[in-house]
């Protein structure tokens, strides 16, 4: 099989060259996608990638890239650069056959063999092992000529794009994807030019006339009969976490699909006209602008009840929470934290601007001071210190809950992606339960009626602007109301599938 490898790697890096900015991020997500395989089996991956074994419904039911069906996720076997930890599921001598039989229930179309596949395929270059050379290269080329053909139509799709012509452009996708049947890029470039065909969503009107270039999703929605403004968070990977706060580590890298986000954190007035009743205590007659303040004293339980108010006036639902990783990555923006008081200050309502007026300044007792002669007296200290100080904290807010109060929502400065209050104002409830990182959407965190606590994200009226951080994580229990606790609504856009009309033949 060296011949053959040799062949698929020339052809590999000779046809697989990105053609613009969107094949490059196609590329990064179809290398993802196959739960980063290709990096070291490239080979493989690449000619098992353009069978409809990419295509596989694993026993999860849900589908599975290409070696992730077979192997499991792997994890650890995925970031051991020694090769010591072998595969999740790995299948060997009659073991394979069985693992076959799980889709060929009945065995092979063309022998009917259920016993040993391997007499006619190599378990991972599907070829026949007892081909001579001069076939073996055949198939190579025949494989090169396929992808070739397939980088031809994405290529014309992307032209096409350029020239906003979708339905020509939704064609030569489609041809790429009957090329290559596992290309995420292709599948993901369909879905693209299919909502810009039709890029309405049902009980929102669009604002402007700007298109995620990735998505194909409008950049801003409103939602009808509320007035909820919406912001498009495009698809993307950031790491998440820090490595200044203990519970945020490690930092990590995760993917995140598009989604909307509130353009502002829920007013009052926006939650009295969704609930009939307004719980906030920053109202009345000392807040006249209360209406378009953000709403408080709400618990994520009661958000819960909330969204399912939201839900029956969309069709088709889809209101939310954003999770805690969606939370932060919009909050960052695609940029570096926010450095300098003044700076955090032009973006955030903090102490040091969110003082009522009139209010007497707190005296709160400084934290203790600790001595330590060991390491370990040193480090118990430091943990018994830091204890203290939250302690103190906690215990300054409560004393300063008259003296400070948050701002109308949308007063401040936004961040790069048009949000505005992700630092400062009131806390925001996020989905997530609270768990140790990393963070893992699928390990039970995002459970709705997992018990626990839930994570609050974003600093509040009350916190200074010296220790204000997009990274610092929060949470409280779930039925618990309190005056500096928040909302904002994430919205999950509908899936778009390729129509049936997307399959053509060349």
């Amino acid at each position: 099989m060296a011949r053959l490898n040799v062949s698929l790697l020339s052809w590999a890096l000779i046809v697989t060259t990105p053609v613009s900015l969107f094949a490059q991020q196609g590329e990064r997500q179809e290398l993802v996608s196959a739960g980063n395989c290709g990096r070291c089996h490239v080979s493989s991956a690449l000619e098992w990638g353009l069978s409809k074994h990419s295509t596989l419904a694993h026993s999860r039911n849900k589908r599975l890239p290409n070696c992730v069906g077979c192997h499991d996720e792997s994890r650890d076997h995925v970031i051991d650069e020694q090769n010591t930890a072998k595969p999740d599921r790995l299948a060997h001598g009659d073991a394979i056959a069985m693992l076959c039989l799980e889709c060929h229930q009945s065995g092979c179309r063309k022998t009917d063999q259920k016993e040993n596949c391997q007499n006619c395929h190599h378990i991972h270059a599907l070829v026949n092992p007892t081909l001579d050379a001069a076939a073996i290269e055949k198939h190579a080329s025949d494989l090169a000529v396929l992808m070739k053909a397939y980088q031809g139509h994405l290529a014309e799709g992307e032209r096409l794009v350029q020239l906003a012509q979708w339905e020509p452009a939704r064609k030569a996708f489609a041809a790429a994807l009957q090329d290559n049947p596992a290309s995420d890029r292709a599948r993901a470039a369909l879905a693209m030019v299919a909502r810009r065909i039709q890029p309405g969503l049902r009980g929102f009107t669009i604002v402007g006339d700007h298109f995620d270039a990735q998505s194909g999703l409008p950049e801003e929605i409103v939602m009808d009969g509320v007035g909820i403004s919406l912001v498009l968070v495009p698809a993307g990977s950031f790491d998440l976490g820090s490595e200044r706060h203990p519970d945020a580590k490690p930092v990590h890298t995760v993917h995140l699909a598009p989604f909307y986000l509130a353009r502002f954190e829920m007013t009052q007035a926006q939650w009295k006209a969704l609930m009939g009743a307004n719980p906030s205590f920053h109202q009345g007659e000392k807040f006249p602008q209360a209406a378009t303040m953000p709403v408080e004293q709400v618990s994520w339980e009661d958000c819960q009840k909330m969204l399912a108010a939201v839900n029956q006036k969309v069709p088709g639902g889809g209101f939310r929470l954003p999770t805690e990783a969606e939370w932060e990555y919009a909050a960052r923006a695609a940029g570096a934290d926010s450095t300098g008081i003044a700076r955090v200050l032009s973006a955030a309502w903090l102490r040091e601007n969110s003082r009522v007026a009139g209010a007497a300044l707190e005296t709160v007792a400084a934290p203790e001071a600790g001595a330590a002669r060991t390491p370990k007296e040193a480090q118990d200290a430091g943990m018994a210190k830091a204890f203290r100080e939250m302690q103190r904290v906690e215990a300054a807010k409560l004393a300063a809950a008259d003296q400070y109060a948050p701002h109308p929502v949308g007063t401040s400065a936004p961040n790069r992606w048009g949000l505005y209050d992700m630092l400062g104002n009131v806390a925001e409830w996020c989905s997530s339960l609270y768990q140790p990182y990393p963070y893992d959407a699928a390990d039970g965190r995002e459970s709705p009626i997992g018990p626990g606590i839930r994570v609050l994200r974003g600093d509040i009226f009350m916190d200074s602007a010296e220790s204000a951080d997009l990274t610092l994580r929060h949470s409280d229990r779930p039925n618990r109301r309190l005056r500096w606790n928040g909302v904002r609504l994430a919205f999950s856009p509908p899936a778009v599938e390729p129509p049936a009309s997307a399959t053509v033949t060349h």
